[in-house]
């Protein structure tokens, strides 16, 4: 039985002010009642965690009457099971519900946000160990009985054997357009060089979303109406053509990712598969935006807010792109004078396309956008690029529903929604972007222009000689902050190779291996690094900053450079196999000292003395690398070895090699000394990270996988050689941007604190000699916000080693 809010007020006029409370009402049923008072942007985690009522604004009720649905702005409301609800809310209060909720003081209110940070790391975990280990924190606490409910729910999910694939052919027809007289596009495959012109359409594969190519533009964002979200009216620039779904993803194209095990939630049987497919959560979007990239190579987001709204205005300034008035079988909404007003979704393309040849932008389904929730658009980005400050627990819905008026589905309105929350409104659009070879309004050209224009630099200002073709090697390229080779650095290496080969005869290129390193007069190195607007490697990454250097190895001495910035459109910056899999980031100083030699010299320099030194058992590494990530453990495992014993060879890299060519191998006793000696090496460098597998925006780790040894692993070592030394350890956790700084930070120290428990029943005495702290996400070294392997390394915990003497 499903039931709507409805409003019943413990005093006349209060502006939820605690003597508010709310009753739900089921279908023939007496009303059932939970207390519901709070202040504006309070929740309310209801039904095992599932669902969450935020009030967007505080809002007078003196209008409002005994039965009245309560308007709210998310959605307008939530959908609950009465029997569950009453549960739930049976076990907060015993207090008369006429009696007004008291204040509570500073100091609870303090301990009852610390108690909700924990609870919102669990409340949608599927491991019932968790939840209790928040009963065991809070045995009397807020949400106890609905912790208990749920291991109570996890328990007989086991029970009955939960889990079952949902079962149902696959759906393979594609979206087809109903609108009369619509404008029939092309639908051509992708290829590698897409250069597509505004108003193109195509599909990448035969169930893909359609695309459409909309031009740049400018454009005023929001509007100086009534409603504050909306205010103030702005001017956005896009700068380059993108292309945008011509559709909201249907079932159809939901259920192929299904198939393919790339999404995880499945659609209601039977659903239609030309009908948008909602219920989706921010998260489940980003699942099915995984399984796009990895089958077409292409850079598949969400569309940012800005983009949305661009798109769905197609040039127009009125409340719709047809007009100011809903007009009549325009769209799918309420009160639009359409078949399937207040009934449900509508098939894609039922209704005309805009100017763009977009279809369902108002009405239908909400859509997600990228961008985190903000309450107006004061500094708000004018670029059109996703606004990733805020609330970025919330992300912002745009377009309005089936179930809501018209005046939801404006182009300027906005909503937001829990990114970890399904909702049966809520669907959503993809963007992708077009490689064009203009430059951005910056001046950015496209990656591999930049990269191309760096390498015609480097080798254009290289010393000839006139005896033939000089060899280079190249030491592979690196990230300029985490050392980490990736697709963009393989990437750019592969650009080196073909620039030199075309315009460059004089070089010729040779294997980066031992005895090419012995004998070769010049060496490129590079560095790929992720930087903001200000061209700073902090904040929101807005382009890359791309530095290659030859160097004249026989002269010690730099021989050219050049450094370029790109836009980031297009880029992969995914860790190769070797550094996602290792676990542990160090200041290492051979790493450094190639970064020092790339970043900080000019022609004439002296090569850093460091780097000069390891060449050679870098092009060892090297080979244990591509043996590694070849899958050929036992070779990778000798390569390391043998470079551990080479002159340079005293490197993270090498005992990172040893730790996890020994695990794969199955090998326990040598994975345990490869670990202890990572830890030795990384508390003699007095800063070690280690990227401890959290659950995103949770303090609760992730069941270990099988391609990495357990963390007790890396715990139980770092307790035993921090005993042993006698030494005080500052844990620091890190995370990458996902809300206010404030619950960054909170987020950060709540895992710092873990950590520290976690070594403490390890070895008691660490108690004393340990301290947590957190940095939010003011450190971090990818910065992508992508929040998977990508940026792994912003999640980290850092162990700083100070001296201190444990007191008796």
């Amino acid at each position: 039985m499903e039931s709507k809010l409805r409003f019943h007020s413990g005093s006349a006029g209060s502006l939820f002010s605690g003597e508010a409370l709310f009753f739900c009402r089921g279908k023939g049923s007496a009303d059932d009642r939970f207390p519901g008072g709070g202040s504006a942007g309070q929740q309310w985690p209801l039904l095992e965690g599932r669902c969450a009522c935020r009030y967007e604004t505080a809002f007078s009720t003196n209008a409002l009457k005994d039965g009245d649905d309560m308007p709210f702005d998310r959605s307008s409301f939530c959908v609950f099971s009465v029997a569950a609800l009453v549960a739930v809310a049976s076990t907060w209060s015993t207090a008369p519900l006429a009696e007004p909720v008291k204040p509570a003081a500073a100091k609870d209110d303090v301990s009852f946000r610390a108690e909700l940070v924990f609870w919102e790391s669990v409340r949608d975990t599927q491991n019932a160990s968790e939840l209790q280990a928040y009963l065991s924190a809070y045995p009397t606490g807020r949400f106890s009985a609905l912790a208990r409910l749920r291991i109570k729910a996890l328990d007989d999910q086991a029970k009955a054997g939960e889990g079952r694939e949902a079962g149902g052919a696959m759906r393979t027809t594609a979206p087809t357009s109903g609108a009369a007289g619509a404008k029939e596009r092309a639908t051509t495959a992708t290829t590698t060089s897409d250069r597509r012109q505004a108003g193109d359409s195509f599909r990448d594969c035969e169930l893909c979303p359609e695309m459409v190519v909309v031009p740049p533009g400018s454009f005023a964002m929001g509007s100086d109406r009534d409603r504050p979200e909306e205010k103030p009216s702005h001017q956005v620039t896009v700068a380059g053509a993108f292309a945008i779904g011509a559709h909201e993803i249907t079932v159809a194209q939901w259920d192929a990712c299904l198939k393919e095990g790339g999404c995880r939630h499945s659609p209601e049987p039977g659903r239609d598969g030309r009908l948008p497919m909602a219920n989706v959560s921010w998260n489940d979007a980003q699942d099915y935006l995984k399984w796009l990239r990895e089958k077409t190579a292409q850079d598949y987001r969400l569309p940012s807010e800005a983009e949305w709204e661009y798109a769905a205005r197609a040039g127009s300034k009125s409340n719709y792109w047809w007009g100011n008035e809903k007009g009549a079988r325009q769209a799918n909404c309420r009160d639009c004078d359409s078949p399937f007003d207040g009934k449900d979704a509508s098939p894609a393309g039922s209704f005309a396309a805009n100017a763009f040849g977009l279809y369902d932008v108002h009405g239908n389904v909400w859509e997600w956008t990228e961008d985190c929730w903000n309450p107006s658009y004061r500094g708000a980005p004018a670029d059109g690029k996703p606004w990733l400050r805020g609330d970025c627990l919330s992300r912002v819905l745009r377009g309005g529903s089936w179930a809501l008026d018209h005046e939801y589905m404006r182009s300027s309105r906005r909503s937001r929604y829990d990114r970890d929350v399904r909702y049966y409104l809520n669907g959503f659009r993809v963007v992708r972007p077009v490689d064009a070879p203009t430059a951005t309004a910056s001046g950015d050209p496209a990656f591999e222009s930049a990269v191309t224009k760096a390498v015609n630099t480097v080798f254009s200002n290289a010393p000839k000689s006139a005896s033939g073709a000089q060899a280079f090697i190249v030491d592979p390229l690196i990230d300029g902050l985490s050392g980490a080779e990736s697709a963009a650095t393989r990437r750019m290496e592969a650009v080196i190779v073909e620039a030199v080969r075309g315009k460059h005869p004089s070089f010729s290129v040779e294997r980066f291996n031992p005895p090419n390193a012995a004998t070769a007069q010049f060496a490129v190195v590079g560095t790929f690094t992720g930087v903001n607007k200000q061209r700073e490697t902090s904040g929101t990454r807005e382009a890359f900053r791309v530095c290659l250097v030859l160097l004249d190895l026989k002269a010690g001495k730099v021989a050219a450079n050049a450094k370029e910035f790109a836009r980031p459109s297009g880029v992969d910056i995914t860790p190769t196999k070797f550094f996602q899999d290792n676990p542990v980031w160090i200041a290492d100083p051979a790493t450094q000292a190639y970064i020092r030699t790339c970043q900080t010299t000019k022609p004439g320099d002296p090569i850093d003395p460091v780097y000069l030194q390891q060449v050679k058992a870098a092009a060892l590494i090297n080979e244990a690398l591509d043996a590694y990530e070849k899958g050929h453990y036992e070779d990778a495992r000798n390569l390391f070895a043998s470079a551990s014993q080479t002159a340079g060879g005293d490197q993270l890299r090498t005992y990172v090699g040893l730790y996890l060519s020994s695990w794969k191998l199955g090998e326990k006793e040598q994975t345990v000394a490869a670990i202890a000696k990572v830890v030795d090496f990384g508390l003699n460098s007095s800063r070690l990270a280690i990227k401890f597998p959290f659950k995103p925006g949770s303090t609760a780790l992730q069941s270990d996988s099988k391609d990495a040894a357990p963390h007790e692993l890396w715990l139980a070592q770092i307790a035993r050689e921090t005993t042993r030394r006698g030494v005080c350890l500052e844990i620091t956790g890190h995370t990458h941007v996902m809300g206010p700084k404030a619950l960054n930070q909170r987020l950060t120290v709540r895992r710092a604190e873990y950590i520290k428990q976690r070594l403490e029943g390890l070895a008691p005495d660490l108690a004393r000699r340990t301290i947590a702290a957190g940095k939010g996400a003011d450190e971090n070294l990818v910065g992508s916000v992508s929040e998977d392997a990508r940026d792994e390394l912003d999640r980290r915990i850092e162990f700083a080693v100070f001296p201190c003497k444990a007191t008796p």
